[in-house]
């Protein structure tokens, strides 16, 4: 093996180290013992959502512990959203018009959260299912960690349902959407970068100390921008794993849903994302790329074959660990993680396009 060869090899086992870092612990959601529990009040926006709406209302109804209530935000819907929600027995909150300077998802929540009671809130998204006893761990995991007047904000990353094959495209933006939050690394000590959009659980008052979502009405990823917000107010952000509490399924009408939800904000998050998680993310991406294009190579020259065979198998099998943790991905999409690792580049140049030349995408009938 020449020094060129070594150079390379070394560099892409560093490359593929890096993934155990930002990936290296997920912790979730758990029972305690609690002999008491706040009012808590869950607030889902949904424009829109007749497919998923009943499927969480459901999910929340079948519960042992209950909400205080549940707030369904009708964001100008033109679908059944509404009559569903009715039906399932949340109270419905039609969406005043939306106002100049605002976006649609922080308006709806803002409207929620102004016509509820409860003392804790739960805002949810609507292709959210909660899994059996899944919301007791949610609500004792946030009393376990707001123990000793700690002042938390916390998130859950829903554990990902994969049903159709397109759905896999999803899993490069899971595992990073995931890995960049500096919440799963080695160290004990890191800060969280930001918070998951799915979900969120903070109380009135800190909701309240920030001016709720009306400090992020502009803010396509509110969830980020909500983060510093409640960092400058020494609200500690608390990021978890969904498995065994929350689950859902992303962009349930196709690869074109799909292609827009992605492009439509992942530029903007990577300007949230600490220096060091990105960087540390663009290594993992470039060893895979390096392994992937190493390996054509050597299939042409036929040099070093098995070398770089093994390393490309050792990078899929690591990839299949990752997203196993995050979602139920197939095998496939982790033997085929150079597609993927394509598809993820194209769909971050359009979104980083259309960011910096200010180009908007058309979302649920809306330009953003």
């Amino acid at each position: 093996m020449d020094l060129a060869s070594i150079i390379l090899l070394l560099i892409a086992l560093i490359c593929w180290l890096s993934g155990f870092y930002f990936m290296y612990k997920i912790p979730h959601c758990n029972d305690y013992e609690n002999k008491s529990y706040p009012n808590f009040s869950i607030i889902i926006p949904a424009r829109n959502e007749e497919h998923n709406i009943g499927i969480l209302l459901d999910s929340i109804n079948n519960q042992s512990i209950k909400p205080l209530e549940i707030i369904v935000v009708n964001d100008s819907s033109t679908d059944k959203t509404k009559e569903i929600a009715l039906e399932k027995g949340a109270k419905v909150i039609d969406n005043n018009t939306l106002p100049n300077g605002w976006l649609g998802k922080p308006w709806a929540c803002f409207q929620g959260a102004k016509n509820v009671k409860g003392d804790v809130f739960i805002f949810l998204d609507s292709d959210i299912t909660i899994e059996s006893g899944g919301l007791k761990k949610v609500i004792d995991t946030f009393l376990k960690e707001s123990q000793d007047n700690r002042n938390i904000a916390m998130s859950i990353a829903p554990f990902h349902k994969v049903q159709e094959i397109y759905e896999e495209m999803s899993a490069i933006f899971n595992l990073i959407m995931v890995g960049s939050m500096n919440a799963f690394t080695p160290n004990s000590k890191a800060i969280p970068a930001g918070l998951f959009g799915p979900s969120l659980i903070v109380s009135k008052e800190n909701y309240y100390r920030i001016q709720g979502h009306e400090s992020v009405k502009d803010k396509i990823l509110e969830n980020m921008f909500m983060a510093e917000k409640f960092q400058k107010e020494n609200i500690d952000l608390v990021c978890l794993g969904g498995k065994g509490a929350l689950t859902y399924r992303m962009y349930q009408n196709g690869l074109k849903d799909l292609t827009l939800g992605w492009q439509k904000a992942f530029a903007s998050g990577a300007v949230q994302i600490p220096l060091q998680s990105l960087l540390n993310i663009i290594l993992w991406i470039s060893g895979g790329f390096i392994i992937s294009i190493l390996l054509i190579k050597s299939f042409i020259d036929m040099q070093n074959l098995y070398l770089w065979l093994t390393l490309y198998v050792v990078f899929a099998f690591q990839v299949h660990w990752m997203l196993r943790r995050i979602g139920s991905f197939r095998l496939i999409s982790s033997i085929l993680f150079p597609i993927h690792l394509v598809y993820f580049c194209l769909v971050f140049s359009k979104s980083t396009f259309n960011k910096v030349f200010n180009k908007k995408t058309n979302w649920k009938s809306r330009e953003v």
